[in-house]
């Protein structure tokens, strides 16, 4: 199958570049970019110069023209782009294609005038939000076979969902009691220059951003059915998302772990975390909170769990790289599940330590 990476030139849409170049079943057939259009994708990522030595990037306007007039066939287009762009193309290409992955926010929420308020700006392509399938396959997997357009759920959304879902699901918590504090890497800001990112404002420093208003919360609350208070910082690291969750367990929690709380909660949590992560080929439950490198470079999530009695706070803590599962590699996963592909086809289930 041929695909088509609009946005090459971010982060994400390296990451795209670099999982799609060992995919079985779809290869790369163009990378589209704008500010980089005509250059040598191995000038700018020398890390990809095996596989695509002779490639440069062609330009977003032309690609996506190309695409809607039909002067170009393929299977899949992934869009790699900053938040509000996809809308304007998307209507232009959908008809195209048998498949539109977007990396962006644009199609994630279901209700428009959500998007408005927490985006701050009136969506353009309001009738495309219905026809599009949430990209998280934990949550979302049935629905997203022989889906049309993708939503790709995000890295903060992704790390604080996983972390939460079995829990939620259950009844185990109150879904007016959770606290999510989540840390990135600077990746996550995507490949922009601010001042804010610069190496000396980052090193040997760590931030809190997007207090009580993060733009991700409506899209965590949406995927939990729950209010959360969700707390972003930047970590002085590449790559990586860890999540810690803090929330109230409901009286179902109490009548099901019985009057010895202090000394199994523990291991009920743990075990309510492993049954409902049993068979997902890259959410792994592990015996002790989990660390950014554990996923790094690859498309697993780590999540952990347990209950502290003195404070009766159930706590949840979840790793992945927010350019693999929290970006990149969810979108992919959720192309081979649209596609009818086997859904781990092309992504690593192996972090890289040191």
């Amino acid at each position: 199958m041929k695909s088509v990476v609009i946005g090459a030139s971010g982060y994400t849409g390296a990451e795209l570049l670099r999982i799609l170049a060992f995919h079985p079943e779809i290869e790369v057939e163009s990378a589209a970019a704008a500010s980089h259009a005509g250059q040598a994708i191995s000038g700018l990522y020398s890390s990809l110069l095996p596989f695509y030595s002779d490639a440069v990037f062609a330009d977003v306007n032309t690609q996506v023209e190309e695409i809607a007039s039909g002067g170009i066939s393929v299977d899949v287009v992934f869009l790699a782009l900053p938040h509000g762009m996809s809308q304007s193309i998307v209507p232009k290409i959908f008809d195209r294609v048998g498949l539109v992955v977007d990396l962006a926010a644009d199609f994630r929420l279901t209700n428009p005038a959500t998007y408005q308020k927490w985006y701050m700006h009136k969506h353009q392509a309001p009738e495309y939000i219905e026809k599009a399938v949430y990209g998280l396959p934990e949550l979302t997997r049935e629905e997203l076979k022989g889906a049309r357009l993708i939503a790709a759920a995000g890295c903060y959304v992704t790390c604080s969902t996983l972390a939460l879902l079995p829990l939620v699901s259950a009844g185990l918590i109150e879904r007016d009691s959770i606290v999510i504090d989540a840390a990135s890497g600077v990746s996550g800001a995507g490949r922009s220059i601010k001042a804010d990112y610069l190496f000396t404002e980052v090193d040997e420093n760590f931030s809190v951003y997007g207090l009580k208003h993060h733009r991700h919360t409506p899209e965590i609350e949406q995927n939990l059915g729950a209010t959360v208070l969700f707390t972003p910082h930047l970590l002085p690291i590449n790559r990586g998302i860890l999540a810690t969750t803090y929330s109230r367990p409901t009286s179902r929690f109490v009548e099901r772990l019985g009057a010895d709380a202090e000394d199994s909660g523990h291991e009920f949590v743990i075990s309510e975390m492993r049954n409902f992560y049993i068979e997902e080929p890259f959410v792994f439950v592990t015996d002790s909170p989990p660390s950014v490198k554990a996923s790094l470079g690859s498309n697993n999530a780590m999540v952990h769990g347990t209950y502290d009695a003195r404070t009766n706070t159930i706590i949840t803590v979840s790793a992945l790289d927010n350019l693999v599962k929290g970006a990149s590699g969810q979108a992919v996963q959720c192309a081979n599940i649209a596609l009818g592909l086997p859904e781990t086809a092309g992504l690593a289930s192996l972090g890289l330590h040191p």
